[in-house]
This record gives structure tokens, sequence and C-alpha cells, in this order.
């Protein structure tokens, strides 16, 4: 606190000495060191000495200041006691959802561990709610291949380890050139953000997920002692992990099988003759014969390394569930003479295709015939499980899960009603639930159904949009009735009445029918205070020119 009397001049500024520490507003003494008495000029009534007149206006709630976010691109001029209700609708004060899922290759070996048997795709259309966005999520994993291999080692950390939530930045998507310092930025950003050591060469990470990391392995380390001494307290000992059994290392392998790759070993028939050059017992038990492979691939080895054969071999048939019901039945067919197989059946004619219904085109000699349809594109071929898959966010995902975020830009009042009925009620409900497909959807039957729709009216649903990116809700048609006199049409009315309408339309709709268009679009832009988002765009510009 500045005392009055050891203020100097350059530190009271324009205020003065009595002015300083003075609070009685009813009268004045009008000395030399204080001035009169005002009322606030902008009209919040409040009362003070005319030389605080300055430092009132930056406090008054009456005056009309910029917004905060006037930098970010809003332009609205209000009083300041109206800018707190004014942030929760600020276009400029717009909040990224960060909500995330993840989805599973479709031909994955790491994702067949966690199911019994190989599971195919349904057999999916366009409109349905889990296709669309799948869509989406391989759309992105395609853009991510654009972008720069150094810019992907940057951005992977802990969690995901070989690839990073998608979408990236949008800065990041873009060619890589000799001029690009794009590098250097983002690894002073990943110091501080939760990284991979191996990536950028940093030895100094920190980071929620690294602590988090960090401490379960702690926790099973001291999980691991525990059970050891909990065993050591009954008086047995501590059993042998099973990497500890020299027999497990070895894979069932002989000693000599190991190293040898002769396919003309002859030392197994050595040892069984009587001869006095191997007289150890010991020394038999170290190889065994040369086989030649069952399956006839033409391949000869030792008998021990069969089964690290069957998992290289050509022609391998894995054996069926019942064919062991056949083994002995097959050896007495085998040594039986072959009997001669029975003539093939004569082909029903067809009551379809007889000459009376249907009778064949003349094709005429020479004649080229139509080429096949041509493949499916692979742009639209779904490579991703429809199935999403939720993993908790500081917990560490498989390397060949990719995992996706929601990304969309929102205004603060409007992140309520998006957590609630994307993330909570679609997202929560796309694993066939929503969605209701046929059972025998992996065998190609493409039918499925709603089960839920919004409103009380059965014909709403809820779409996607591959444009915006974002759920929706298409409202039930609406039967007009032809008009004698030829009504007008929307167009027509005047510019005040159609903000009015346009006022009640949701941001979903009015994304929808700014696309109509120039002048429903114009007017749609209008709105952008009270219903729209001002973001940012970076651009990337020469300094050199």
């Amino acid at each position: 606190m500045v005392l009055t009397w050891h203020a100097s001049d350059s530190e009271l500024g324009g205020i003065h000495r009595h002015c300083f520490t003075c609070f009685n507003l009813k009268k004045s003494n009008r000395d030399e060191d204080s001035c009169c008495v005002l009322e606030c000029p902008v009209g919040c009534g409040w009362m003070f000495h005319s030389c605080k007149e300055e430092e009132h206006l930056l406090l008054c709630p009456m005056v009309r200041v910029e917004c905060i976010n006037s930098s970010l691109g809003c332009g609205i001029m209000l009083t300041r006691k109206e800018l707190v209700k004014h942030l929760p609708v600020c276009p400029a004060s717009i909040v990224a959802c960060t909500q995330e899922w993840n989805r599973w290759p479709l031909h994955c070996k790491e994702r067949y561990k966690t199911v019994p048997f190989r599971q195919r795709n349904p057999r999916a259309e366009r409109g349905q709610l889990d296709y669309e966005l799948a869509i989406r999520d391989q759309r992105m994993v395609g853009e991510f291949y654009k972008v720069p291999r150094k810019t992907k080692l940057a951005l992977r950390n802990n969690l995901t380890r070989r690839f990073p939530a998608l979408p990236l930045p949008p800065h990041t998507v873009r060619k890589a050139n000799l001029t690009d310092q794009s590098l250097n930025s983002l690894r002073e950003a990943v110091k501080f953000e939760v990284s991979d050591e191996t990536s950028l060469g940093i030895t100094s990470t920190y980071g929620v997920a690294k602590m988090f990391l960090k401490n379960q392995e702690v926790q099973a380390k001291r999980w691991k002692d525990d059970v050891d001494q909990a065993i050591l307290r009954t008086g047995q000992p501590v059993p042998k992990r099973y990497w500890e059994y020299p027999e497990l290392e070895r894979g069932n392998i002989h000693r000599h099988c190991a190293y040898c790759h002769n396919s003309k070993c002859t030392k197994r028939n050595n040892l069984l003759s009587v001869d006095d050059d191997y007289p150890d017992e010991e020394v038999w038990t170290q190889c065994c014969q040369v086989v030649n492979c069952p399956w006839e691939c033409g391949a000869v080895y030792h008998h021990c390394k069969a089964f690290e054969h069957k998992m290289i071999c050509p022609q391998y048939e894995e054996e069926g569930e019942f064919d062991w019901m056949q083994r002995d039945r097959m050896k007495g067919v085998s040594r039986s003479k072959k009997a001669k197989a029975p003539p093939p059946l004569k082909e029903f004619p067809d009551l379809l295709t007889g000459p009376t219904l249907c009778p064949p085109k003349p094709t005429r000699a020479g004649v080229v015939p139509k080429p096949p349809p041509p493949p499916p594109d692979l742009s639209t071929t779904m490579r991703f499980d429809i199935k999403v898959e939720t993993v908790t966010r500081l917990q560490q995902k498989p390397r060949a899960m990719y995992t996706f975020l929601c990304g969309q830009e929102l205004r603060r009042d409007q992140w309520e009603g998006h957590c609630k009925n994307v993330h909570s009620e679609i997202h929560g409900g796309l694993n066939n639930w929503i969605e209701a497909r046929c059972p025998l959807s992996s065998y190609g039957c493409s039918f499925s159904t709603r089960r839920l729709y919004p409103g009380v009216d059965s014909r709403a649903s809820v779409v996607y949009s591959q444009d915006t990116m974002s759920f929706g809700i298409r409202p039930p048609p609406v039967e007009l009735k032809p008009s004698k006199r030829g009504g007008k049409s929307l167009t027509d009315l005047p510019l005040e009445l159609l903000q009015v309408i346009f006022s009640y339309l949701d941001s979903w709709s009015l994304s929808n029918i700014a696309l109509a268009n120039n002048l429903l679009r114009e007017v749609a832009s209008s709105l952008l205070d009270e219903k729209g988002c001002v973001a940012l765009q970076w651009e990337k510009i020469d300094a050199r020119g």
C-alpha cells in the first residue's frame, strides 16, 4: 500500500493527494489537492472525484466494450455487465469435443487374439449410422498417410504407440518441403506432452499417461513380490516361471536336430546300430529320424521339427472337427481297390429357362461378349471393423488399433446437448442397438431397421452427413396442399421475415438450408452471432515473397 504522504507525484498519476484516500462523496473541501465530486457520466449511479473518472470507466458496468474474443473473430459491442451472459453464446468462444473411440482393422492378427473366430463385417449400405461413421473414420486414415513421416513420429505417444489419434491437427496435413520448420516446433511441444522416447530422441518426457504407466508397472511388480512372499510363508519353494524351464526354451527339439540342416542325416541310424563309437546312452536321446513331409510338399526334416514345418508348409490342411472319425475308415479304403466313380447325374432342366418362357438369345459368331463388371473401388471397400470399440482414455491401446476423435467445434451453450445426443444416445447404441441388423448380415443380408426414432413421429430419423461429419435429425415429411392461386415460395418473403423464421432453426438445419441458394445463404450468414461459430484458419505464407 502506497501512503499519500510518502508517494511522489509520478506514483499518484493524475489523482490529487486528498482524492487518493477520500471516500466522502457528500462534500469536498475543494483545496488545491482535491477536486469536485461527480456522478458517472454513463449512468451507472456511482459517484467519485472527477480525477478518478478515467479509472472508473475501466470498471463501469455500463460502458460499452468489445468482446474478449474480438481478436478471434467476434465483433460485437456490448456493455460490460452483459459480457458474462454473452460468453456462453459467443460465436468465437468455441470448444473442441475430445470424445474418442477405437476401431480394429478388419484383417489384423492382434484382433483375432480377442475374438473366438474370424468375424466378417456385415453387409452394410449407405444411410446406416454405424456404416456412415466407419466411412468417416476410414477417410481420416487415408488422410493420415499423406502426412510426412517425421510428423507421424512426433505425434505418437505412450497411449497410441503406432497410430496417433485422428483427425490430426489441420496444419499437419500438408506436403513437407526443405524449408518447412514445423518439426522444430513439434519437438518443443512434445517435451511438455505425453511423448514416445524413441520417436524424437527426447529422454526427458512428461505427461499424465507417462506417470500412469509407471504407476502400473510399480503396482504389477509389487503384486508379484507379494505372491512370492505368500508362497514362501507356507514353507514351499517358489515355482519357476515358464521361461525358466530349459526344455520349453528348446521347444521340444533335440540338441542335434536344432542345428542340423542335412536332409541325409544318418546319425540316428548310426546310433541304432551296434557300434562302439557311441557307447553313451544319453547321446541317443539327442537326435531323431529324418522323415518326409506327410502332405507331400517335398520337404525333408527331423521328426521333432514336424510342428514347426506344419506352420510353414504350403500344402498343409487343418484337420476338421470330425476327421478323426474317418481316419481308420480311409486307411481301409486306401488299401482296397479303388472303386470306379459313379457317372455324374444329368442336370434337371430348369423350368424358368425353357423354350416357351424365355428362349435363349441367338449369338452371332465372332461377336465379342460384354466385359465383366469392374471390381469395387478400394476407396469404398470397408477395411475396418464396423463395431465401435471403447478403450479408456488413459489406458494404453493395442499397437494395431486406431483411435478416432470427434473433433467437432461447438459453442459453449451447445456442448451439453452435443454430448448427450451424439455421444450418449447415438454412439452408445451404434453396436446393433439403434441400427438392428439381420442375424445373417455377415453372410450377405443387408436388411436393417431402426429401433429408436427421435420425437413422437416414427417417420423422423437420425442421419449422418459426410460433409459436416456430424449427426442430425431428418424431420418427418410434411404434406402441402396445392394452392389454386399459385402461392409464393420461401424466397419471395422479405429478408426481415426470413431472419425471424431462420432464428427458430438449429445449427444443423441452418447449415443445410444455406446450401440451397445464394439468398438463403446470406440470410443464414446474418445469424452468425446468434447461431454460428467463428474459428481461426491458419494459412502458410512465404515470408521471402
